[in-house]
Formats: structure tokens, sequence, C-alpha cells
């Protein structure tokens, strides 16, 4: 019997593991002289807006997209030395808790997620691995396809969820208003920049 998926908590729980003490067990072992910090302290300047409430699925997948590029930029001013491992660890960790905060939105519209909840692991083992070289252009090259490949298979999967994301709004739509209902200029709206996003 096949092992069922993780729960979406499950699977956000790999993105809140602690990439900086991983660095400091098992990639900088004799590696460098550069200090590591054990526990990553989330830097209140980086930028974060949770949805404005938890079924606002184009909200979401907004934030979560542009966390996403976040997390790459700043691995791009790490490999320059212009920000360092804790900064590359707290802006994973903002991916981790949008790819929850993602899951719960679509969740209130029984659009399964779990074919997507590989993601925070291998963004996670990616930048370990990447962060155990030294910061360095040659690096970067060697890494960010990696990590964009993720990003990418991210983006397909959120793709793939706007239709049954569509379907369960128009569900909604018909089984609260029934057939008089001409439609909810939100949900409308919602739909519109859920496209946008994919």
């Amino acid at each position: 019997m096949p092992t069922p998926p993780p729960s979406y908590q499950q699977a956000v729980a790999m993105g809140h593991s602690t990439l900086v003490s991983s660095y400091s067990d098992s990639k900088y072992r004799g590696k460098s002289s550069r200090p590591v910090s054990h526990r990553p302290v989330v830097n209140t300047s980086m930028s974060y807006t949770p949805p404005s409430s938890p079924s606002d699925v184009p909200t979401a997948v907004s934030t979560l997209l542009g966390l996403t590029k976040q997390l790459q930029e700043t691995l791009r001013l790490w490999s320059v030395c212009q920000a360092s491992e804790s900064q590359v660890s707290d802006a994973y960790i903002l991916v981790g808790m949008q790819f929850n905060a993602t899951v719960n939105a679509f969740a209130r519209y029984h659009v399964d997620m779990s074919d997507l909840f590989y993601v925070p692991s291998e963004l996670r083992d990616t930048l370990e691995i990447c962060l155990g070289e030294d910061p360095c252009q040659r690096t970067l090259d060697r890494y960010m396809p990696a990590v964009r490949a993720i990003v990418y298979s991210l983006l397909q999967g959120l793709q793939s969820k706007q239709a049954p994301y569509r379907k369960a709004v128009e569900d909604a739509r018909s089984l609260s208003s029934g057939s008089s209902y001409s439609g909810s200029p939100t949900d409308d709206r919602k739909l519109r920049e859920f496209r946008r996003c994919g």
C-alpha cells in the first residue's frame, strides 16, 4: 500500500527546517572558518504580506511567486557577498510559510496540492548544497538553474490548479445562489487575477 502524501502542515514543516544548522552539521565541517548560526532569525526588513483571507487564492499565489523571486535575488546577492547565509535561509523560510498559506487557500476550495509537497524539501536540499560552497559567481551558475527549475515546476503546478479552482468557485456560486445568480464580482475578479498570476 503506497505511503499517503504528507499533510500540508508536514510539507511546509520542511520549509521551516533550519538551513543554517544543516550547513553547520554537514556542509561546513572543516570547509570554512566563517561563523554559522544554528538558528536563523527572520529579518523583519524582508517583505511578507500574508493573504487578506485564508481563501484568497490569487493573493496567495501572487505572494508565493513574489517570494520565490525574492529568494532567487537573495541567493544572487549572497553569491557576491551582499547577503548572508541567514538572509538566504530567511528568504527560504518565507517561501515555506507562504507555500503553507497557499495550500490552505486552495484547501478552502477542496483543490488538492499534494503533488507539489516536494517543492519545499527540494528547495531546501539545493540551497543546503549551494551554501556549502564559497559565495561566487561560479557557485551561483552551478546551483541557480536547479533553483529555477524547482520554481518553474511550482509555477506549472499552480497553473494546473487554475481549472479545478475555477470550477470550485463556479460550483460554490451555483450552490449558494441558485441559477438566478448572475455572478459575484469578487469571485470573477479573483479568477481573473489567478489567470494573470499563472
